[in-house]
């Protein structure tokens, strides 16, 4: 398994590069003295003056999950040949669920810039990209490798859902404390939208004919509602009314002018917001909640909505009649196969109109709660409700967080998430002089395994369906009365 950890050594330093991006990882939600928590509340204030994050700084967060399959849910040893593997079709049909995600996220930081004022107030202002895959495929895609016959007639059915979004924010924040003992904070975000496709629905059942008249009857059912817009003009190329591939206008492309023009105003805007509290209970106990990014876009550039509901019966093939056939000396199966793909074009050809759409963003909701042990030790719990096509993806994290030499923050996190319970996470932060680093993932299985390969190693990393890793430089100016750092 070396080739991985170099692939891994790669995708870092790509990150490392071209990008600087801000945590939302679970794991620190609650670690004191890091700015990049207010993200995921608006209501928690740094305990610095200033905060700049700038992308200068080498800041890098990954983040990709699967809830399906695990590698050792799909790879076993081969019997009888040691060190050798197999594919275990098996093992992946049983760790699939009806609905299985694949989700990737990535945030790329332009500025963000927070600042308490006298009056226990904070405000915040920043520019960020946002960047988010959500793909949900079915468990009947492993279950056709048994046939598509169902002696009960329900059928195979393939339903998927698509949700790809890539676009800028533009956001002023502001959060007040009230005595040390309610805390109140929201963001108003300014949305452009670059690319997006969303596949509301996009279904194919497969029925198969279980009368003895009709056993080798094939239904087919389609039903799709997909949406796409993109700030560089694109259509589909047709031939006889048939879609035949997606045509790219290239000009914008070769116009340096038009292009950055496209990027600096696309176009598609929305409105968002984020809004949280935290209510503290007698020094003791912190409650806290929040919702994050709710909101939409509009989209207006190269909009295209394409849908479709079909049948299409297919009955078998009448030999005889490509056998009587003289006016072609082609092939009789590439005569089937030709004719069978035109009636498919023809019968699944989908309805296309060039209209604006809005979608959604991918809202999610925090809750939790923290109990203060000691001075430098606590307790924390946190939920994660994430929103993705009318479905809620849920997370649940417990944490021991420790705050030493004013400066220091080290958690060790534990969560449920993706159908997988061994994720275990850390995070650690600390400041010298004006500079703050921090190193924080959910998931211990591949750092651990990037940096100290071993049979254990070896043994988390088959075994998790998550993959982040945050690592960030923030500046920090601090007065007497916010002073965490070692250095001044």
């Amino acid at each position: 398994m070396k080739y991985l950890k170099y692939i891994f050594a790669v995708t870092v330093l790509t990150g490392f590069i071209y990008s600087s991006a801000y945590s939302q990882r679970l794991t620190s939600y609650w670690m004191q003295h890091l700015p990049q928590a207010t993200y995921m509340n608006p209501a928690k204030q740094t305990n610095c003056k200033v905060f700049i994050d700038i992308p200068v700084l080498p800041n890098f967060d990954f983040n990709l999950s699967h809830s399906g399959f695990t590698i050792n849910d799909a790879v076993i040893p081969r019997p009888y040949m040691p060190g050798s593997y197999m594919i275990d079709l098996n093992g992946i049909e049983r760790a699939l669920e009806d609905g299985n995600n694949i989700n990737l996220e990535t945030d790329f930081s332009i500025l963000n810039i927070g600042i308490s004022l006298k009056n226990d107030m904070h405000v915040s202002f920043g520019v960020n990209y946002k960047f988010t895959e959500y793909f949900q495929y079915p468990k009947a895609l492993i279950e056709i490798r048994r046939g598509n016959y169902r002696e009960n007639g329900t059928p195979l059915s393939f339903d998927f859902k698509q949700s790809l979004n890539l676009h800028r924010e533009i956001y002023a924040g502001v959060s007040k404390n009230f005595n040390n003992t309610f805390y109140v904070g929201g963001k108003i975000k300014y949305l452009s939208g670059y690319f997006n496709v969303k596949a509301d629905k996009m279904n194919v059942d497969w029925y198969t004919n279980t009368a003895a008249d009709g056993m080798y009857e094939w239904t087919f059912n389609s039903d799709f509602d997909i949406k796409a817009a993109s700030v560089i003009p694109w259509n589909f190329t047709d031939s006889a009314d048939q879609i035949t591939g997606v045509d790219i206008d290239t000009t914008m492309l070769n116009s340096q002018t038009e292009l950055v023009s496209a990027l600096k105003s696309p176009g598609n805007s929305g409105l968002g917001i984020d809004i949280g509290i935290e209510y503290n209970i007698d020094n003791r106990l912190l409650l806290s909640g929040s919702l994050i990014d709710f909101g939409f876009i509009k989209w207006k550039t190269s909009p295209k909505i394409m849908t479709q509901q079909a049948t299409f019966v297919f009955d078998g093939v009448d030999i005889a009649s490509y056998l009587n056939d003289t006016t072609t000396n082609d092939p009789m199966g590439e005569r089937i196969l030709s004719d069978i793909v035109d009636t498919l074009q023809n019968v699944f050809n989908p309805d296309i109109e060039e209209a604006a759409y809005s979608s959604s963003l991918n809202t999610k909701i925090y809750l939790g709660a923290n109990l203060k042990i000691t001075d430098w030790l606590d307790a924390g719990f946190l939920y994660r409700g994430s929103f993705f096509n009318k479905n809620l993806i849920s997370a649940y994290t417990f944490s021991a967080n420790t705050n030493f030499f004013k400066a220091w923050s080290y958690t060790l996190s534990y969560s449920i998430m993706n159908y997988s319970a061994n994720n275990v996470g850390m995070g650690l932060s600390y400041k010298i002089g004006p500079f703050q680093m921090y190193l924080i993932t959910d998931n211990i299985a591949v750092p651990l395994w990037a940096v100290n390969e071993s049979n254990f190693s070896d043994e988390m990393l088959r075994n998790t369906k998550t993959v982040n890793f945050s690592f960030g430089l923030n500046f920090l100016i601090c007065g007497n009365r916010y002073d965490i750092g070692l250095m001044e």
